[in-house]
């Protein structure tokens, strides 16, 4: 007889084994859940006792003074020294009569006095607004009015010099005083001619003692502490109310990355956004970790920094990764130490490419999540493709229901009683997110009629509420989650037809360096046709070679039937594809430029150039499509 002592454990194993055959995905939820049961009790904890952002910095420059925070350029600051910068940026903020509740801009490229002013603002209770350090005259205007700031800090690069003269009259008529960070190189002095600008050349003489608790006021931990601005992809950037709260639950994203003290995150994100600046930059505070933080995102200093920092884990957005994946082949391509990218966006084609040439072992961190949302995922199983896994575990637990929608007419699809019906496996639809009092969302500053618009209501039950995030998401019969597009960016041409798998199926064709896809109206026809935006690597379009990589490759109502060629495309801060101005313009020859226009000509076989008589055809019919 086996003895107990034996048999129970076998028992145990042998179960686990059978679950992991018959149930893979059970494993992977609890993998999950305890990481996010550790992180949520973590956040409890924080919130019971009221500690903020800038608090647990001084809590890591206690324990351990000397370890770095940031790595910049040539130069480290440890965390001993950004509690003092911190410091030091309270105190002076706090003698230009700045108090709780007070806002402050900050429109400056990635530093580590950024972070310094931004956690300086919050020792006192003050709000910082990070602003765009690529808007421009209305948009900026935009922010900054929003904003309800009367104190602008600002870097001293040449591009925010040249945005702020652009708008130097109306600062003066708002009565802001634009004050440049006081390490910056003193350039431009004679640049305003107003007296709205002064330079703050005092906070070297500035205290670093620590700062009473009293001067934050009222100020708790669900208050905001900064305004993060949406990417401005559909009209002029929303501002996020983000707290403490949002900052620490966006840390733990960090958190499935297993950070130690000593590994290096590299982030090249704006810190004006919150991949930036929460997951990159509070993530790596919240764990005591150090960051490698660069000015602005080069595509060709990319690995010589992860070389020269020592990188062990790299944040990404948007089309970042394509970009670096476009650098020259070199011998040094595998001699890296990064063993984790963290970030969203990260489409297939690219996904292959990159860890195929810099290593297969790195594991693909792509998780879903909205600054202003209450649902995220995380593709913690490193599954290729995926942004995370929607098993009934988690469907039963998460409250965030896939449900029917019909992209055409961009309303949900009910069943006879007037409710949404949940989407079945393989069937894309509208992911939702169930409000309560755990699972808040962040208010849009201004008018509440901003926020009520994500919100939908008497959805499943009376009463209830749940936050649109406009996002398509679909999973498959093994319960891996997939993001297929924003809504609007799906266009109906006799069949739903997704932006994103067609400009995966473009980027594949011979001569295109960069695309975006889009649908756009054409006059006595239903739905949207595609059209798409290009950027070639030669000088000029081989329509013969396009159209048939189209026709091998694309159903028929998938194929764009205009292509515009750009020298560049327009894109956020966080190289989001603006596609509002482009669909807008559609394939009119009066509103595009100097930008060339094609037409799919199924005749000629081969995408010929657009001209006037041609446009003029399609608009009335005359030209079969």
């Amino acid at each position: 007889m086996v003895p107990y002592a034996v048999a129970v454990p076998a028992g145990f194993v042998l179960i686990w084994q059978l679950i992991k055959r018959w149930y893979p995905w059970i494993p992977n939820d609890i993998a999950f859940l305890s990481k996010m049961i550790k992180a949520l009790r973590t956040m409890a904890y924080y919130r019971k006792k009221d500690i903020a952002v800038c608090d647990r910095l001084a809590e890591v420059a206690k324990s351990t003074p000397e370890h770095p925070a940031i790595l910049y350029e040539e130069e480290i600051f440890s965390y001993g020294q950004m509690h003092k910068l911190t410091n030091q940026y309270a105190h002076a903020f706090r003698s230009l009569g700045v108090q709780s509740g007070h806002k402050v801009g900050l429109i400056m490229m990635n530093e580590p006095h950024y972070i310094a002013i931004w956690l300086g603002c919050n020792r006192i209770g003050a709000v910082c607004s990070f602003l765009n350090f690529n808007l421009k005259s209305k948009s900026l205007l935009h922010c900054i009015d929003l904003s309800e700031i009367k104190i602008l800090v600002a870097g001293c690069d040449p591009s925010i010099l040249a945005a702020l003269k652009n708008i130097e009259n109306e600062l003066e008529d708002r009565g802001i005083t634009v004050y440049f960070e006081a390490l910056a190189p003193l350039v431009g002095r004679s640049c305003f001619c107003h007296s709205v600008c002064y330079y703050v050349e005092t906070i070297t003489l500035a205290s670093s003692e620590d700062i009473p608790r009293s001067w934050r006021g009222d100020v708790k931990h669900r208050d905001p502490i900064c305004y993060i601005f949406t990417s401005g992809t559909t009209g002029l950037p929303k501002a996020v109310n983000v707290d403490n709260s949002k900052c620490f639950a966006g840390a733990a994203i960090l958190g499935f990355a297993e950070p130690k003290p000593y590994d290096v995150v590299y982030t090249s994100l704006p810190l004006y956004h919150s991949s930036g600046a929460i997951i990159g930059i509070v993530g790596a505070i919240h764990h005591g970790c150090t960051v490698a933080l660069r000015k602005k995102f080069s595509a060709s200093n990319f690995w010589p920094d992860c070389r020269k920092y020592n990188v062990t884990i790299v944040q990404y957005i948007g089309e970042i990764l394509r970009y670096v994946c476009k650098q020259p082949v070199t011998p040094e391509d595998r001699n890296h130490s990064v063993r984790t990218i963290v970030g969203n966006g990260l489409r297939p084609d690219v996904w292959k490419q990159f860890l195929s040439r810099f290593g297969a072992h790195i594991h693909v961190l792509e998780f879903y999540a909205a600054t202003e949302g209450n649902v995220g995922f995380i593709n913690l199983p490193n599954k290729f493709g995926c942004i995370g896994t929607y098993s009934p575990l988690i469907r039963a637990i998460g409250n965030s229901p896939i449900i029917k929608f019909d992209v055409e007419t961009e309303e949900l699809i009910r069943d006879s009683n007037g409710r949404p019906i949940k989407c079945p496996p393989n069937e894309p639809g509208l992911l939702v997110g169930k409000i309560t009092n755990s699972t808040r969302i962040s208010s849009y500053k201004g008018k509440e009629a901003l926020t009520e618009k994500k919100v939908l209501r008497n959805l499943f039950k009376q009463g209830d509420a749940f936050f649109n995030t406009g996002d398509l998401l679909m999973y498959d019969d093994e319960y891996r989650l997939y993001f297929c597009d924003r809504v609007g960016d799906t266009f109906r041409w006799g069949e739903n037809v997704s932006t994103n798998e067609v400009s995966d199926t473009i980027a594949d064709a011979g001569g295109i360096k960069e695309c975006n896809v889009y649908g756009v109206k054409v006059p006595g026809h239903d739905g949207r046709a595609g059209m798409v935006t290009v950027v070639l690597e030669a000088e000029e379009l081989d329509g013969a070679s396009l159209y048939q990589h189209m026709v091998d490759s694309l159903p028929s109502y998938a194929r764009p039937l205009f292509v515009r060629v750009q020298d560049e495309l327009e894109v956020t801060g966080t190289f989001k594809r603006r596609k509002v101005n482009l669909q807008n313009e559609g394939f009119d020859l009066t509103k595009v430029g100097d930008d060339k226009l094609y037409f799919m000509c199924s005749e000629m076989k081969a995408y010929v150039p657009l001209n006037d008589e041609m446009q003029k055809k399609i608009e009335d019919g005359d030209l079969r499509l």
